[in-house]
């Protein structure tokens, strides 16, 4: 697509993630963006080349990244690899999705049927380069959602819990090349808004069980990468956020509503630059109350 016209030498839409171990997300993720897309441009990189991954893959494009049992400059390898991957995708397709396994995006069934369909409906004038959809953190609340995930129950019908955070209103739908920040959590062009009516589902703290086991498995992948402080091994990030879920997963809901005025407007007027000629981030933050989604969102994921 140039200038908001579509190229038909390219494909509509592809989807790209990396992953390790993760498989019940990796289940979910291929499930719906193979809805989406068509499985066959699904693109999973698979970091230590998994062999229960390209079983459970099988029909989409698995690709081997060797594992670094050091994770030296994970982060930044990571996202350069997926910028590049993701910038190579576009000489043959319009838009590419690229995220985390854990995360989907969301039209709002109310506005189109699908992603393609709501961005292929937006006006030339108004077409982003990037869209960028408001991030939604599912919290799950055993006590007012104790039904289980289940293969045969869509994740949102029985976790409709969220906070607001502005960190995963990635710029993670392109149909320009760009760089993207280590986490996928902003990007390299500066001129992009929230869209009105896309949204991103982050599942991490989508089950109480699994998200405890998750983050333990993580906290113990860094401690042993034994690095310390003046002899003291640092408290890990996933050491906080597991304290996070918890706080958070004793909360109830405020109202059902994904109309965001105001946060949205903040997320924009408070985007800010971290190095000259870098990245851009929104501001905003992230909400301290919890919100319930809407139930025409249930049964999309």
């Amino acid at each position: 697509m140039e200038n908001g016209i579509i190229d038909a030498t390219r494909a509509p839409g592809a989807a790209v993630t990396m992953v390790k171990n993760d498989h019940f997300f990796l289940r979910r993720w291929l499930a719906y963006y193979g809805a989406q897309f068509g499985r066959e441009n699904l693109f999973v990189l698979s970091h230590g080349n998994d062999p229960e991954i390209r079983e459970i893959a099988v029909g989409a494009n698995v690709i081997n990244v060797p594992y670094d049992p050091t994770r030296t400059k994970f982060d930044r390898r990571r996202w350069e690899l997926l910028s590049n991957f993701t910038n190579g995708l576009l000489r043959y397709y319009t838009w590419v999705l690229c995220g985390d396994v854990d995360e989907v995006v969301l039209v709002d069934p109310a506005v189109a049927p699908d992603l393609l369909t709501y961005l292929n409906g937006i006006p030339s004038r108004q077409m982003p380069q990037v869209a960028c959809p408001l991030g939604l953190e599912i919290i799950h609340n055993p006590t007012l959602e104790p039904l289980p995930l289940d293969d045969g129950a869509s994740v949102l019908s029985r976790r409709r819990l969220f906070r607001l955070n502005a960190n995963y209103s990635k710029p993670c739908l392109t149909r320009v090349p760009l760089m993207f920040s280590p986490g996928g959590h902003s990007c390299s062009i500066n001129r992009r808004g929230v869209d009105p009516n896309l949204y991103l589902i982050h599942l991490r703290f989508v089950s109480h069980d699994i998200t405890l086991a998750r983050l333990e498995s993580r906290r113990q992948m860094k401690a042993q990468e034994a690095e310390t402080t003046e002899g003291k091994p640092r408290r890990s990030i996933w050491e906080r956020d597991a304290e996070s879920y918890l706080a958070l997963s004793r909360l109830e809901p405020v109202a059902e509503t994904v109309d965001f005025t105001e946060f949205r407007r903040r997320m924009v007027d408070e985007k800010r630059e971290v190095t000259p000629g870098g990245h851009w981030f929104f501001g905003g933050g992230r909400s301290k109350e919890l919100y319930r989604l809407p139930e025409r969102f249930t049964g999309l994921v």
